[in-house]
């Protein structure tokens, strides 16, 4: 009796031991494949991280270049990848031959940049020239009451200016360009390196050689002086609205500084570029 009381014991026993481990296994074996990807997440998240945050960095900065007031795109900050411009820069030495590049930003980017004097910006696209909204709005400062279709060498001169102009140039480059057309550069690429100097030009904070006037369109009143040392030879003028001559000298005056009034005209020669510092 006793050896069948076991083995029916056993019986009843053998199903619940055998769950039991069938149990434990299956446990065991959930507990791998956790700790496995948990592993493997820790290890690739300095992997993961950085598509992670790319996209969301350029969803942030990709629609700057369109917004009302940053410029067209060529200009505002962002890579110029239209395609639509091309770019010819000369270096300050004049035994380097010219260099070209497809975008504004190419042109900032350049290793050579400091050392380039100035670029001419030319139209690569499709023709008749169709300007993009931000592109006409560029060129209506430039050129206004000038059809937007018909502005096409005034985005190019605004494209020019945005590109590289050293101070050996701009005497002769930002001097020459009207008050417009400085104030359509400075809008069209405000975050250029020399954003900051296109500015002071278009603010009438900047003259060079040559007569300016201190109007609302020109020269604002104030104290300037000469930026560098000019070469031999600079004499420069300031006379009234009446003509009469309210001062004059040459380099040594010229760099203490002058002071320009309303109506003012400044006639300046060989001086090279003023400034405003008061």
């Amino acid at each position: 009796m006793a050896t069948m009381e076991v083995e029916v014991t056993m019986r009843t026993l053998y199903p619940a031991a055998a769950a039991l481990l069938l149990l434990v296994a299956g446990c065991s074996g959930a507990t791998t494949p956790t700790t496995t990807p948990s592993t493997g997440a820790s290890s690739g998240s300095s992997a993961s991280a950085p598509p992670t945050t790319t996209p969301s960095s350029s969803a942030t900065s990709s629609p700057e270049p369109t917004e009302p007031g940053e410029g067209s795109g060529q200009g505002a900050g962002a890579p110029d990848d239209s395609g639509r411009f091309s770019y010819l820069c000369s270096s300050l030495n004049e035994a380097v031959p010219d260099v070209a590049y497809t975008s504004l930003a190419e042109v900032w980017a350049s290793s050579e940049y400091v050392r380039l004097a100035s670029c001419t910006a030319n139209y690569e696209g499709p023709v008749p020239f169709e300007p993009t909204e931000d592109e006409a709005r560029i060129i209506s400062i430039a050129e206004p009451g000038v059809p937007p279709s018909e502005g096409l060498e005034a985005y190019l001169t605004a494209l020019s200016l945005c590109s590289r102009v050293s101070d050996e140039a701009a005497s002769e480059l930002f001097g020459r360009s009207s008050r417009q057309m400085l104030q359509a550069a400075s809008e069209l690429c405000p975050r250029a390196p020399q954003g900051r100097v296109i500015g002071f030009w278009a603010s009438g904070e900047r003259a060079a050689d040559g007569e300016y006037a201190v109007t609302n369109d020109g020269l604002v009143p104030g104290k300037f002086h000469l930026r560098k040392t000019p070469p031999e030879g600079c004499t420069w003028s300031v006379t009234a609205s009446d003509g009469s001559t309210k001062a004059s000298g040459g380099a040594a005056e010229g760099q203490s500084g002058i002071l320009l009034k309303e109506k003012d005209v400044l006639t300046s020669d060989k001086c090279g570029i003023w400034e405003k510092i008061e």
